[in-house]
């Protein structure tokens, strides 16, 4: 695969952990809420629904390549913080054998760029609150992670086989597992419309023996989401939902 370096998206929190603050729009679905994420004040319209499940559309006009926002549903611990008070998370992986998860989401718009995926953060002390690895599982996109490929077709899940990528976010301070689904050529736009049904805990057994993955580690959050790249239009989480045991 050919790398776009106009359109390498990288992990979350560029800027890292330091300038993260739990503010702007959010709202309950126990055990999920949503949050707006926004990472440009004011730059980008956020609404969340009315109903019982955790849906929310963002619209916003760039025309530039940066990391925008990462509007999310999510359940668990978003660096310490937790507004549902819900209990499943941290968990350690040691202990867990499945994690089901789905994750559905729809865009519209022109000159759009990014990835809708879900991104976990793992640590490895279930008291703290600091990220220690963050594992991202991309779905419908038209950009390529932080760091270099590691493994062609790593694991094949739901009938989509995935590419693993891994790099340091030094800005952050840890290191990142992205899988990417597997393809010739990078997609023109984001696609209007798509889903992501997968066992995470099956991406974790991928990763058991690697140097940043520990079996030890306590999972803190999953969360489902778009990184905003570019474009002129909106995206939206119409369907999420996790569980461990």
């Amino acid at each position: 695969m050919k790398k776009s370096s106009a359109l390498v998206v990288g992990a979350l929190f560029l800027m890292g952990a330091s300038t993260i603050v739990h503010a702007g729009t959010y709202n309950l679905y126990l055990p999920y809420f949503t949050w707006d994420n926004n990472f440009n004040s004011g730059a980008i319209s956020w609404s969340s629904s009315t109903g019982s499940y955790p849906q929310w559309t963002a619209s916003f006009n760039f025309s530039s390549n940066s990391l925008y926002g990462y509007p999310a549903s999510i359940r668990g611990w978003h660096y310490g913080w937790n507004p549902t008070g819900d209990t499943l998370f941290p968990k350690q992986i040691s202990a867990t054998h499945t994690i089901p998860a789905a994750f559905s989401y729809a865009s519209g718009g022109s000159n759009m760029a990014g990835d809708f995926t879900y991104d976990m953060f793992l640590r490895n002390d279930s008291q703290t609150s600091t990220p220690e690895l963050e594992v991202m599982i991309w779905a419908g996109n038209n950009s390529y992670p932080i760091g270099t490929p590691l493994a062609t077709g790593a694991i094949t899940e739901n009938g989509v086989t995935y590419d693993l990528w891994g790099g340091d976010n030094s800005a952050a301070g840890y290191y990142v597992y992205t899988f990417l689904p597997q393809r010739s050529s990078v997609p023109a736009s984001l696609p209007t419309g798509g889903s992501a049904n997968v066992d995470i805990m099956h991406f974790f057994n991928v990763l058991n023996g690697r140097e940043y993955f520990s079996t030890a580690m306590y999972l803190d959050v999953v969360e489902a989401g778009c990184e905003i790249v570019r474009g002129d239009g909106w995206v939206s989480t119409t369907w999420f939902s996790v569980d461990a045991e």
